[in-house]
């Protein structure tokens, strides 16, 4: 199995483990403060969407793609505005799209572009196969949140 395939694993591992906490979830459970799993969802599916548009940049030999908004607290609050009017299945739907866009991106990096540095879209570098690694770390943070209020 490639570098690639054991990547896109991880990051489905762990999704698969949200997907079960969230699937008989209280739609109205705080989960973190101020945030209900819409909110948690809407927040992760957000910063996939900024990740897959740094990969794209990179693959396309762009400069890098640097978030408008670099206070994150300001960012997420933003995204979960953005998303406040929907309900909690649209966001599931937006995030279980975004992640597949991801996945796609993900594919068409060689092998050797995982080594690449990369600049991230919040100033700082790590190579691209830490930037996918992100994904997954992030999600499982807020997995065990969920975790820690409903189990």
């Amino acid at each position: 199995m490639s570098d690639i395939s054991d990547l896109i694993n991880s990051i489905d591992s762990v999704r698969k483990e949200m997907q079960v906490l969230i699937e008989n979830i209280d739609p109205g459970l705080e989960i973190s403060p101020g945030w209900t799993i819409k909110e948690v969802v809407g927040h992760i599916t957000a910063w996939e969407i900024v990740i897959n548009k740094a990969l794209i940049a990179f693959q396309a030999g762009d400069s890098p793609y640097f978030l408008r908004e670099q206070d994150f607290d300001l960012f997420n609050k933003g995204e979960v505005e953005k998303r406040s009017g929907w309900i909690l299945d649209e966001v599931i739907h937006e995030w279980e799209k975004v992640r597949e866009d991801l996945k796609k991106t993900i594919t068409k990096l060689n092998e050797d572009d995982l080594s690449a540095e990369i600049v991230l879209p919040w100033g700082s570098e790590r190579t691209v196969r830490e930037l996918i690694e992100i994904i997954a770390e992030h999600e499982g943070e807020h997995a065990e949140n969920v975790e820690r209020v409903t189990g």
